[in-house]
């Protein structure tokens, strides 16, 4: 196999920065590029990256990009609704590997698109929900569903705090690392909103998610095809907090960005004991550190067509869960069959 290094580029001057420190760090690749439709975003790029401004060419036109710098990857950090463009145009192009920031979109129609794009074109998709790439999180993961450690799962209680407890914006991160954590499709929803969104309406009104006036928090109950229960709770005016409760008939697991703790029963529905946690790193302060495992898996999936950590088809079922949050607060906390329907 060729040494060669994969080509990358990142769609996106603010988040994107936190991209382009992973590529520049990560041996498998040569950043080469990035682009951002407003040039003075380029300060924060390099400023994020780490990298110093004249290393790689800048783009303010993706397009260009793609038919100048014959990219192996590229990210796309854009904001929430303008994902579904330059993903769908990078796989066209022959890019063979896509990094793109979540949620994956925020339309149905959206996400469809982009799945069947992927799959004509054959190009990779992952999406950065990012705690799938955390190591804490795959061993927890790896403790329930590979080494049995605590006879199954029952229920995934699931908590997000302060003043961004958005339901799209951040709270995409929590309800994909539920659908993570419980391993198996969504089959309903029920969710309640926050106290000012009751008639917030079935469309998401976020306008790229920096206002959490434009987006609700929301209490949301999702059953999975295999019988674990999630309750997913995203509120402001609490403190700014991230966590997993985990628990099964022979244990549980409390799991958030910087610890877990474990415990484990002597025998089923018994007294719980509190025990060593699975061993795992927590999340890393500077957050391109923690996108560093991801595009390396990503060259993974390019050059070996491994294994994704945070496919689309999952990032796809995490936005029809708060899509069917939006429906469901809309017929009074009704209960939404998953998946939704398509017109």
């Amino acid at each position: 196999m060729s040494n060669r290094k994969l080509r990358a580029a990142v769609i996106g001057g603010g988040l994107g920065g936190h991209h382009g420190y992973a590529y520049a760090h990560a041996e498998e690749y040569e950043l080469v590029a990035a682009c951002d439709i407003n040039p003075a975003a380029f300060d924060r790029f390099f400023e994020r990256a780490q990298i110093q401004r004249g290393t790689i060419r800048e783009y303010t036109d993706y397009k260009e990009m793609f038919a100048q710098e014959n990219l192996d990857v590229v990210s796309v950090a854009t904001p929430d609704h303008l994902h579904a463009n330059p993903v769908c145009d990078a796989a066209e192009a022959g890019v063979k590997g896509i990094f793109c920031e979540k949620p994956l979109c925020t339309l149905i129609e959206d996400a469809d698109r982009m799945v069947e794009t992927m799959k004509r074109t054959g190009a990779k998709l992952a999406i950065d929900h990012t705690r799938s790439y955390i190591p804490s999180y795959q061993a927890v993961k790896k403790a329930v569903w590979t080494d049995n450690e605590i006879g199954g799962l029952t229920r995934i209680v699931a908590h997000m705090g302060g003043h961004r407890s958005m339901l799209f914006r951040n709270g995409t991160h929590l309800v994909d690392a539920v659908c993570y954590l419980a391993n198996a499709d969504p089959v309903w929803v029920i969710a309640a909103h926050e106290r000012g969104f009751e008639e917030y309406g079935t469309a998401y009104k976020g306008e790229g998610g920096k206002d959490p006036s434009l987006d609700p928090g929301s209490t949301i109950i999702v059953e999975f095809a295999n019988g674990v229960r999630g309750i997913i709770n995203s509120a402001k005016m609490t403190p700014a907090l991230f966590e997993f409760d985990l628990q099964g008939p022979g244990g549980r697991y409390w799991l958030t960005d910087s610890s877990c703790t474990a415990w484990k029963t002597d025998k089923p529905e018994g007294t719980p004991t509190e025990v060593a946690p699975p061993e795992g790193r927590g999340y890393i302060d500077n957050f391109g550190e923690n996108l560093i495992p991801a595009v390396q898996e990503i060259a993974q999936m390019v050059l070996n067509d491994g294994p994704n950590s945070s496919p689309a088809h999952r990032a796809r079922y995490s936005l029809e869960i708060m899509q069917a949050a939006l429906i469901s607060q809309s017929k009074g906390s009704a209960k939404i069959q998953l998946p939704l329907p398509r017109a």
